[in-house]
């Protein structure tokens, strides 16, 4: 099953910085933006990211002699 299609609704605000004070346009898909592109240059997506641990992979357990020998014992 495939997951649906999306589409990103951006809008163009116009905006006074508030620290360089310059009026100016930026597009943005989430909440109202406080600063130009200068100032706050837009997020993209973080390769800095930690590298993720590998799952430890299953080991095989193998029974003892020991053990066998004292499980047909109890039948």
């Amino acid at each position: 099953m495939r997951a649906p299609e999306r589409t990103i609704h951006t809008r163009l605000y116009k905006l006074i910085c508030q620290q360089c004070n310059q009026l100016t346009e930026r597009d943005s898909d989430g909440p109202r933006t406080l600063y130009c592109e200068i100032c706050r240059p837009p997020s993209g997506a973080k390769d800095d990211s930690p590298q993720r641990k590998k799952k430890t992979r299953p080991v095989l357990v193998t029974r003892t002699q020991a053990s066998r020998s004292s499980k047909s014992d109890r039948s």
